[in-house]
């Protein structure tokens, strides 16, 4: 699980020094007492909001209050309603501004879930200026380690700085018994790194921005245990399914050592973000974060291999602006966004126009640039 890399600090051959959280995980059958336990050197006050839904409650809420309490807090529960009949909470604006009433005054928060509710008790830590710790229900996404929150803000997925849990735990039960739909999301999300990684490489190659090959290589040794037995999770084997919520875990550390989610979340997150803002524009329900990433991450593959394939390609102008009709009532906050990234798109037109650049003088790699790293 990496516990071993938890809670430390170094200096990485990035150039950086990387303070690491979570603090320290726990996984085992007793994460729920080990976590209580564990939170008295976080805070001298012993009350803790407990940010649950109906579902999590029954997985493990219920659970980890009666946890607290043996362990001397006062446990706070606080129940994320379903928007309307059938469907699920989701982190928007909206249910911001509901919960800001329903928390109490409190010393640490606790979301007791996966992604909506992790990042709704993220969101409510920074607000509040309080610590915040983090019992996970399903291997289901990697922002559990990660200082991002990822709300829906005026219909726009956006990105807010947080912090990172002090500390996360799970109990291999609670994840094995989550639904296998919730496992697949979490899959995609880890499987999203082979695109991403290679997105911030190319940030760096072409743009001289910062890259850490240490936050890209942190999952390599453990990548097998479900990449080449996917069915393993399927199967609810422990080996896999540890492995898979330790990548998950790891993959949001690196984006909190390289202070960006390149690490984790490249292009085909934004097919995920946008698929989203469409199911908002549309007022239907959209799939899962990471499944969405999953099939992102397939479109961007395939993506990358024409782009490689091309010798000769044609290098067009970013179109000014983007198609109104297509996105509605949404059209305006989209064209904020798109607009902003318009001179970054004629920059790398610019750079790969450049004969260096094309292969004339001796390849693609700019002249100020190291050699690819491993772990790229």
């Amino acid at each position: 699980m990496g516990e071993s890399f938890f809670g430390t600090t170094f200096d990485c051959t990035c150039g950086r020094t990387h303070r690491i959280l979570p603090r320290r995980s726990f996984y085992c059958a007793d994460a729920a007492g080990r976590l209580a336990e564990a939170c008295a050197e976080l805070t001298a006050g012993r009350r803790v909001i407990l940010l649950m839904d109906a579902r999590t409650r029954a997985a493990a809420g219920d659970d980890v209050a009666a946890a607290f309490a043996d362990a001397g807090w006062t446990p706070l529960p606080v129940i994320v309603p379903d928007p309307a009949r059938g469907k699920s909470p989701v982190c928007d604006d909206h249910t911001r501004q509901s919960l800001d009433s329903q928390l109490p005054p409190a010393d640490l928060i606790c979301p007791v879930g996966a992604g909506v509710i992790n990042d709704l008790g993220k969101w409510a830590a920074a607000d509040r200026g309080l610590p915040h710790v983090t019992f996970a229900t399903a291997a289901s996404m990697n922002g559990y380690t990660s200082a991002n929150i990822a709300p829906t803000i005026g219909g726009i997925k956006r990105l807010l700085d947080g912090q990172a849990p002090q500390l996360v735990a799970a109990s291999p039960a609670v994840l094995a018994a989550a639904p296998h739909e919730l496992t697949a999301s979490g899959l995609g999300d880890v499987l999203a790194k082979s695109v991403s990684s290679a997105d911030w490489w190319a940030n760096h190659l072409l743009f001289g921005e910062y890259y850490c090959p240490k936050s890209v290589g942190l999952i390599e040794e453990i990548e097998p245990l479900y990449l080449d037995r996917p069915e393993d999770l399927r199967d609810k084997k422990p080996e896999a399914f540890e492995a898979l919520f330790s990548a998950l875990l790891l993959t949001g550390v690196a984006m909190t050592m390289a202070e960006t989610s390149f690490p984790s979340s490249g292009g085909e997150h934004l097919i995920g973000h946008a698929l989203d803002m469409m199911s908002s524009a549309d007022g239907v329900p959209h799939d899962l974060h990471g499944r969405q990433v999953g099939v992102g991450t397939i479109l961007a593959s395939e993506l990358y291999r024409r782009v490689l394939a091309a010798e000769s390609p044609i290098l067009a102008e970013p179109a000014e602006g983007i198609d109104r009709a297509f996105w509605g009532p949404l059209a305006d906050a989209v064209e904020a966004e798109y607009v902003q990234k318009v001179p970054r798109l004629r920059e790398a037109r610019e750079i790969f126009s450049s004969p260096r650049l094309r292969g004339d003088t001796g390849g693609w790699r700019r002249p100020d640039q190291e050699p690819r790293p491993d772990g790229a």
